[in-house]
């Protein structure tokens, strides 16, 4: 309560279209930010499956990581091998990996600590030429890598020459802050989106994209994306 923090546990089958509306974890959310309370949803197959992911953001909403590393010690490594990505992210971004053009990660001790990668989709529209997604960005779970985001930015900002960034705050999680704190601007607010739900998992329904009508699969829908935009 101090905190002004809630958390709500959404069991797939219950929250699914079959039982709620497509605005409901919305709705709910807005009830109580109408309050001063922030209300986070944590879904039931990143708590079975991601649950250490979960459980180390849950303690640094909480501010209980007590390891902290300071990004002036740590080096800058542009990273060319996709599986030290990929598997970093598996281990430590509740999104998982994703593909990416551009892999830059903060080294402590030789060991990966931090990791912010870039495509050049913006949705399914290629950008142009000095322009990026912001893909991923994550600290190795339990601890805080302290400036580690806008070192990453910079160092990139620097080498790479970008006219535009833009990234996407997933509203189930975030409000936003850490796009603040790094001078995005926030240019749109995303609607509630839907997954499938399959084996006790939640589906992405680019999957089914071709043949979505003969899908005979319960919906489950989060609350939406945010849109944020850095101009240079």
């Amino acid at each position: 309560p101090n905190l002004k923090l809630g958390f709500e546990f959404n069991g797939l089958y219950w929250h699914s279209n079959e039982f709620k509306s497509k605005k409901y974890h919305t709705e709910k959310t807005d009830f109580f930010k109408g309050r001063g309370i922030r209300v986070v949803h944590i879904w039931e197959d990143d708590w079975t499956f991601k649950q250490q992911i979960v459980k180390s953001r849950v303690k640094n909403l909480l501010n209980k990581i007590e390891n902290k590393i300071y990004a002036r010690k740590c080096e800058i490594r542009e990273i060319n091998d996709s599986k030290i990505s990929s598997d970093f992210l598996d281990h430590n971004h509740i999104q998982g990996k994703v593909n990416s053009i551009l892999k830059i990660g903060l080294y402590f001790n030789n060991n990966l600590v931090s990791l912010m990668t870039f495509d050049k989709f913006e949705g399914r529209k290629k950008m142009n030429e000095n322009e990026w997604n912001l893909n991923r960005f994550c600290n190795e779970i339990n601890i805080v890598v302290v400036g580690g985001a806008s070192k990453l930015l910079n160092y990139f900002i620097k080498n790479y020459n970008p006219t535009r960034i833009i990234s996407y705050a997933d509203k189930d999680w975030s409000i936003g802050k850490l796009y603040e704190k790094l001078n995005f601007i926030k240019i749109s607010d995303g609607n509630p989106d839907y997954k499938y739900i399959l084996n006790e998992k939640r589906i992405h329904k680019s999957r089914y994209k071709k043949n979505e009508s003969e899908i005979d699969l319960l919906k489950i829908y989060d609350l939406g994306k945010i849109k944020y935009e850095l101009k240079l």
